[in-house]
């Protein structure tokens, strides 16, 4: 026996999505992963030894500011 909410419905979709949906979909998510990557090389992480230990620690950059 099964919880209804643990059920899985399976419905068709009523919207179907065409090629140009897709390939703009596809294009909008490279360019945020090329925008995100880019973010990440221009403000590379920055790291400081702090507290008792001295252990490295990550400080904030500026994308992680802003």
């Amino acid at each position: 026996m099964t919880h209804p909410a643990t059920q899985l419905i399976d419905e068709p979709i009523a919207v179907e999505i065409t090629v140009r949906d897709q390939m703009a979909m596809t294009r909008s998510a490279v360019a945020a992963a090329e925008d995100d990557r880019l973010a990440h090389s221009i403000h590379p992480a920055r790291w400081e030894r702090r507290g008792l230990f001295r252990r490295l620690r990550r400080r904030a950059g500026l994308s992680e500011v802003a």
